[in-house]
């Protein structure tokens, strides 16, 4: 599961990684971003490529109501199952960040990870959008975060890991176009020591809490 993670990046940073045009919003720098909040997207129709704020949980255009939404979807079924399958074909996206968490038992307690690049300053998560839209009710676009099985970087901790979308592999990803054994071909765990990650702040358990300290490792902390 991918439920929690952080973009705390300049905007210049970010419009170079994902080939996009200046933001029609102010990007603040976000170090607990959690089911329930907006966040950034990045999408392509025949205008381009752009960025947006969507809400993290994915609401299927079919469903009755909003409810709380899917956070994830696995990358080994979303291209069949019925709550995603659309959305895998024609709604693909792109989730910007510059870490992730995941927990792990140590010992008695659990202990949390703050996972990030080894050297590029972004991720980009493989994610799938949808808009929800009911008469009389207010329209909800929505977006899930793709795993897959975690590769030796994350594997210590946990056994899922978000999807990462390598630059060489990014306009595929989002052309509708792509066909399904090319789509199929990115669906994989990421190359391995493409990650690094340390202990931080049980804090980060809290959504309420979004501040730089969470990201710092926990022995400076001690310290």
């Amino acid at each position: 599961m991918c439920g929690r993670f952080t973009l705390a990046q300049d905007e210049q940073t970010l419009l170079e990684a994902f080939d996009i045009p200046a933001l029609a919003f102010d990007l603040v720098p976000r170090f607990n971003i959690a089911p329930g909040q907006s966040a950034i997207v990045v999408a392509q129709d025949r205008s381009g490529r752009r960025a947006g704020m969507l809400r993290c949980g994915l609401v299927p255009a079919r469903a009755d109501d909003l409810g709380a939404g899917f956070i994830n979807a696995r990358a080994e079924t979303v291209a069949s199952k019925p709550s995603f399958r659309e959305a895998f074909a024609r709604r693909r996206c792109l989730v910007p960040a510059d870490g992730f968490y995941e927990w792990r038992r140590a010992g008695e307690a659990k202990e949390a990870r703050w996972f990030h690049p080894a050297q590029e300053a972004l991720f980009a998560f493989a994610g799938i959008w949808e808009s929800w839209r009911r008469p009389g009710a207010e329209p909800r676009h929505t977006f899930a975060i793709l795993t897959t099985a975690a590769n030796d970087d994350v594997r210590p901790t946990h056994h899922r890991m978000p999807l990462l979308v390598m630059a060489a592999d990014r306009d595929a990803w989002l052309d509708r176009d792509t066909d399904a054994v090319r789509l199929a071909s990115l669906l994989g765990a990421a190359p391995e020591s493409r990650i690094v990650s340390h202990a931080v702040s049980m804090r980060v358990n809290r959504a309420i809490d979004d501040d730089a300290a969470l990201i710092v490792p926990l022995t400076e902390l001690a310290d």
